[in-house]
């Protein structure tokens, strides 16, 4: 089995701290994660009712039902497209960063609260209040975890970090009958009982 398709999500491994000028590196304690279930955590964003489906949801078509600027960085299979949502949860300003990952599809999402006095970016469009709230897969910011792990079952990993991962690994069958192996992540941060920051991420080989 090659895992080059995972080789976008390996270069982005990192501590750092996301900002409005672009999404966070993953926690290096991401691949740590034992791949623990066999249905994905969290294969879609929820904007309201919408629903962003990842691999399949083009990046395009976001854009164009938010009004959200798509954005590119890097190239070859570093290269990725990146669109800025805003909004608000819990009367608390929010950040919602979609990726598609060389490809037009959305094959990433990132949910954080936005800094205290920190101003929304020009670049980062301010969801319609219908496309409230967010919610990667079924979890948002702010929830407790307690409510987390009810809806999800144990995590595949409770790091000393604050990072909890949900990772998934099954075998699907494409249209031409042929294996394919996909893996999907969701990643929540707690701080003080409660989702301070989210990532959800879809892989598919081939």
């Amino acid at each position: 089995m090659r895992f080059a398709f995972l080789i976008p999500i390996l270069a982005l491994l990192s501590g750092a701290a996301s900002a409005a000028g672009g999404p966070a590196g993953y926690p290096a304690t991401l691949m740590d994660a034992p791949a623990t279930l066999t249905e994905p955590p969290a294969p879609f964003v929820r904007l309201g009712k919408p629903v962003v489906t990842l691999e399949k949801t083009t990046l395009e078509d976001v854009a164009l039902h938010t009004g959200g600027m798509r954005l590119s960085e890097g190239r070859g299979i570093f290269r990725r497209d990146i669109l800025c949502l805003a909004g608000t949860e819990g009367g608390r300003p929010m950040r919602l960063w979609l990726i598609a990952t060389d490809g037009p599809r959305v094959s990433e999402a990132q949910l954080e609260w936005m800094a205290e006095g920190e101003k929304p970016d020009p670049v980062c469009r301010s969801l319609a209040p219908e496309r409230l709230p967010v919610r990667l897969g079924k979890v948002g910011l702010g929830m407790t975890k307690d409510a987390v792990l009810e809806l999800l079952g144990p995590a595949s990993l409770d790091a000393a970090d604050g990072w909890h991962y949900w990772f998934s690994q099954r075998f699907l069958r494409n249209e031409r009958n042929f294996q394919m192996l996909e893996l999907n992540w969701l990643g929540v941060r707690f701080e003080d009982g409660r989702a301070v920051r989210l990532f959800s991420s879809q892989a598919t080989n081939p």
